[in-house]
């Protein structure tokens, strides 16, 4: 009979080695959490807060430039792009900003990410000396395809389609890309006049989709009428969100329910939320200091917490059987 204190240990040690491959632990938040970039003591860190602006705690505090936070559906990791590894790239870490591991293990500049809404993958933006382009990968990092000439993709709830844009710099529009198929499609707005779009994304539901849209010519004399617009899913029914009074509006965020959007405004920028039926703006952010948005996250809304279990059991239970 083979020495149980033997076993014992080994399982110990292999359910170890799994938890290091396997963040199986990290733990999402038990209330809704804004995460958010800022450039605060010369240096650009993330930060959670609440949805009301109180409690922002920086997460990261690194020397690195670190931005473009955004939620995994199950609200146990935090993807963002940093340059800590000397170029722009993609980062994984716990919400409290532990555990922090590159996605892939050759560096390259990506960034602009957005999840599958399974978790399982992520689509997101590289750069390239021809331009930028969409990417698709598992979140494992270990493969990657280009599936598309453009930049800001956004997946949509139902997993389907990717929107992302194209057209730079001056002819924008929103395309809409089939991940089964690879087929795209233009959504809004058609390429005949000058336009300049950033940052579409779906609504919960996936019937709408939120951008912002500077088309009043000459672009740049008007920059600052850059605002941020809904339409439907069909193209169909646009619709401003912010109005065009002071600086522009960018970079929208829905809520979790739907019904509010985050945004920014201002110089320095700072974090704004807006009640879509009451219409009211309210700043969250201090305005001494630069503020980038980036994701919202509410345990209520997201996708089940699904820890692999099955490391712990299936290695307990051979040595138990011993």
């Amino acid at each position: 009979m083979k020495n149980p204190y033997v076993l014992f240990f080994f399982a110990l040690s292999y359910v170890m080695l799994c938890l290091n491959i396997y963040p199986v632990f990290a733990k999402a938040p038990d209330t809704p959490k804004i995460v958010f970039s800022a450039y605060r003591d010369e240096n650009r860190d993330i930060y959670l807060m609440n949805p009301d602006g109180t409690d922002q705690v920086n997460i990261t505090q690194n020397k690195a430039l670190d931005g473009y936070p955004i939620w995994s559906p199950t609200g146990e990791h935090i993807l963002f792009a940093s340059d800590r590894g000397g170029v722009l790239d993609l980062y994984l870490m716990d919400p409290d900003g532990s555990n922090v591991r590159r996605v892939f293990g050759k560096e390259a500049d990506r960034s602009a990410a957005t999840w599958s809404p399974d978790g399982k993958q992520i689509a997101y933006r590289r750069r390239k000396p021809s331009g930028s382009f969409v990417y698709i990968a598992p979140i494992d990092g270990k493969n990657e395809e280009e599936v598309a000439f453009g930049s800001s993709p956004a997946w949509s709830p139902d997993g389907d389609e990717i929107a992302f844009l194209t057209g730079w710099p001056e002819r924008m529009q929103i395309t809409i890309l089939n991940v089964s198929t690879r087929k795209q499609k233009v959504l809004f707005p058609r390429p005949v006049r000058p336009s300049w779009m950033t940052s579409p994304v779906w609504s919960p539901s996936g019937n709408k989709i939120a951008f912002t849209w500077l088309h009043k010519v000459p672009l740049k004399q008007f920059a600052d009428t850059e605002t941020i617009y809904i339409i439907n899913r069909d193209g169909t029914g646009l619709q401003q969100v912010i109005d065009e009074e002071g600086s522009r509006a960018t970079s929208p965020v829905w809520s979790p329910r739907g019904d509010a959007m985050l945004y920014n405004r201002g110089k320095p920028k700072q974090i704004y939320k807006i009640g879509l039926n009451a219409g009211i703006s309210v700043r969250l952010t201090n305005p001494k200091f630069w503020h980038f948005v980036g994701d919202w996250f509410d345990p209520a809304f997201a996708l089940s917490v699904s820890p692999q279990t099955s490391l712990l059991t299936t290695v307990w239970g051979q040595v138990k059987s011993k």
